[in-house]
């Protein structure tokens, strides 16, 4: 997910700075992820501080509001006076990334008030399977945002 973070830096970048901001927190929010499911004392697995899995729920809320109050909107605005009507482009990735809201804005409501053990022993089992639903996310939104970048590149031509 960094390396495909890398790619969509070098294809977007300086466009917006709202754009670089916002991959700015992912990365951060995959620094994150990384540390909560690679948590180890010695060889064995260990379950993260609460704080730390509070601070990564709300780095979630963040970004997903990041994404669907500032880039979204702007990029959809931007193809559509662009090219005079709605691109199928962003009619399809659209709808996808309001359900992938759903499943990750779960995790975040499941988890950012955690505080017992019980629940941090969900933990692993869960961040197991957000990793792909992040990974759809991330993917989504590089459709998005370089289709934002090659209609730059078709005005400019």
């Amino acid at each position: 997910m960094l390396n495909q973070l890398e790619k969509t830096r070098e294809a977007v970048a300086g466009r917006s700075h709202a754009i670089d901001m916002w991959l700015n927190a992912r990365q951060d929010l995959l620094i994150q992820y990384v540390s909560l499911i690679s948590r180890k004392n010695g060889r064995q697995k260990c379950l993260p501080p609460c704080i730390d899995v509070r601070n990564f729920c709300q780095s979630l809320v963040d970004y997903i509001s990041a994404g669907h109050f500032e880039i979204y909107q702007d990029v959809v605005d931007a193809i559509e006076q662009a090219s005079g009507r709605s691109l199928s482009l962003v009619k399809r990735i659209v709808p996808k990334l309001e359900y992938n809201t759903g499943l990750i804005m779960h995790f975040a409501d499941s988890f950012s008030e955690v505080q017992e053990a019980e629940l941090l022993m969900e933990l692993d089992d869960e961040l197991n399977l957000l990793g792909p639903v992040l990974e759809e996310r991330f993917r989504l939104e590089d459709r998005l945002v370089k289709a934002l970048r090659l209609l730059d590149e078709l005005v400019a031509a």
